[in-house]
């Protein structure tokens, strides 16, 4: 651009006297011109503090926020549990395990991590109601049972046996989780699912059984089957959990509770008549074995005594008869002698009568006994 007029200045020349321009050098940029020194407020000075101290801060709470994150994530898992960490909702493994077992464990927080912790020594119970009556647990522990009225009421539970009749039947069933990460994969409701678990059993063992066996005359049968239900479909399901010693009731309907109790009654009468006689039976045939038995040893007995007796008598005759061979009349004269002695041993008086004499002998009986002959001291 060339000046649209050539000039000089002098000393006292100033630009705004004409209108002119001045000629650029060609190939050079154009000399900025000095910026004025603007003097800064306090305003702007303590905006600039003011944002200074706010990174400040944001650089704490950013800070803090990762601590939290990274604390957050720290969980502790008791000695009675196990815990199954999930990452977006799987599972997943730890030192090559799915199971977490006790102690201080570390995952990201959630939602990126999630540690489930499922109590494994703890006994659980599940309650089945679906063929029970409703009543509330301070009824219960009160021991009242509501009114069931005249009739059967079809809002309440009941269950069908086998023969077509209405019961009321319940459980509860014990159980323990052996399996933590089975029990979390198939019982994401785990009380829900033992609970229908528990009610099948109810209703298959009730079809199982007539009215009086479920009621009365095999009652452990009933709760038997109850329970070993409960085990085959925990298994089928692989539930992950191990049944323990549980209870099973079952009792009439209330409208016809008092024509059971009075089947009932009229059993135990039986039975107790029953068992009374059995008893009289038992005491009469025992005594009459007794009497048997007496009988048999005292016959066993005097047969061991006339056995003995005529042995030894046979054995007396035996060494006797030789001596008799030898030579009869003296052997019997001696015998005789012998017998005499022996029966005269312990008479206080005797008398002999010999052959020959006169038949009739006089005897002077109960005479007034003679005074014994006292012997002196001898000097």
């Amino acid at each position: 651009m060339k000046p649209d007029h050539p000039h000089t200045h002098g000393p006292d020349h100033r630009h705004g006297d004409h209108p002119h321009r001045h000629e650029v050098p060609s190939g050079s940029a154009p000399t900025p011109a000095p910026q004025p020194d603007v003097p800064e407020d306090s305003g702007t000075v303590a905006l600039s503090e003011a944002l200074r101290s706010s990174f400040v801060i944001v650089r704490i709470l950013l800070a803090g926020l990762v601590l939290y994150f990274l604390g957050s994530g720290i969980f502790t898992v008791g000695s009675q549990e196990r815990a199954i960490l999930l990452r977006f909702g799987e599972p997943i493994r730890r030192g090559g395990e799915l199971e977490l077992g006790p102690g201080l464990h570390w995952a990201f927080p959630y939602p990126i991590d999630e540690a489930v912790k499922i109590p494994v020594a703890r006994l659980q119970t599940v309650r089945s109601t679906v063929g029970w009556y409703p009543v509330t647990p301070e009824m219960e522990a009160a021991g009242i049972v509501p009114d069931g009225g005249l009739s059967l009421n079809p809002a309440e539970g009941y269950a069908i046996t086998g023969d077509g009749n209405l019961i009321h039947a319940r459980a509860m069933v014990r159980y323990r989780i052996t399996e933590p990460l089975k029990f979390y994969l198939n019982l994401r409701n785990g009380a829900a699912m033992m609970t229908n678990v528990v009610d099948n059993a109810l209703v298959y063992a009730a079809s199982q059984f007539d009215v009086d066996d479920a009621l009365r005359r095999n009652v452990a049968g009933f709760r038997e089957v109850v329970l070993r239900r409960v085990n085959e479909l925990v298994v089928a399901h692989d539930l992950g959990v191990t049944i323990e010693p549980s209870d099973v009731v079952a009792i009439p309907p209330r409208q016809v509770k008092e024509n059971f109790d009075a089947v009932l009654s009229a059993e135990a009468e039986r039975g107790k008549s029953v068992s009374e006689a059995q008893g009289y039976a038992n005491r009469v045939v025992n005594e009459a074995r007794g009497q048997a038995t007496a009988i048999v040893n005292a016959g066993e007995t005097a047969r061991s005594r006339l056995v003995e007796s005529v042995s030894s008598e046979a054995q007396t005759f035996a060494n006797l008869l030789p001596e008799y061979r030898k030579n009869p009349e003296f052997f019997l004269e001696r015998l005789r002698i012998q017998s005499l002695g022996r029966i005269l041993t312990n008479a206080q008086e005797k008398f002999y009568l010999p052959l020959g004499q006169r038949d009739e002998l006089r005897l002077h009986l109960n005479r007034e006994p003679v005074a014994p002959t006292k012997v002196g001291p001898v000097f």
